[in-house]
């Protein structure tokens, strides 16, 4: 199976990458792939949706809220503190917790809707010989 992660905690220093350690442990161990985005004071890189659209669940180890939650939206998940999955076999706990709800259908979604890309708007041309306007538009020729 595939998951993703957002790891987060209050400093998003230590904690946040040692969840992330933790958790890409467990899905190895387990024979699954992870993808971890983590959130933190040093920024945040997030992953791209296609990503997101391939998973199977998600798993939020946060202290403190998603930045981009409704990436996920209609995603099986689990949310809890940087603490629970690291550590011993706390990440793998997690995870097979996690596949059993989403096997027997009982994990919850991710609220909201997914997202949609945003179309471009074509650009209007300006007929030739047009003069700009504005501040400057006069100005320069």
């Amino acid at each position: 199976m595939k998951f993703v992660a957002v790891t987060a905690c209050i400093t998003g220093i230590a904690h946040t990458y040692m969840a992330q350690a933790a958790l890409e442990q467990a899905a190895k161990k387990l024979g699954h792939e992870m993808v971890v985005e983590t959130q933190g004071s040093a920024g945040t890189n997030p992953m791209k949706q296609e990503i997101i659209d391939a998973a199977d669940g998600v798993i939020f180890a946060v202290d403190l809220g998603v930045k981009g939650r409704e990436r996920f939206a209609g995603k099986p998940f689990v949310e809890l503190g940087v603490a629970k999955v690291i550590g011993g076999d706390k990440g793998v706990n997690v995870l097979n917790d996690l596949i059993a709800a989403i096997e027997a259908g009982s994990a919850p979604l991710v609220a909201g809707s997914a997202p949609v890309a945003a179309k471009e708007e074509p650009k209007a041309e300006k007929p030739a010989g047009e003069k700009k306007k504005g501040f400057f538009g006069g100005l320069f020729g």
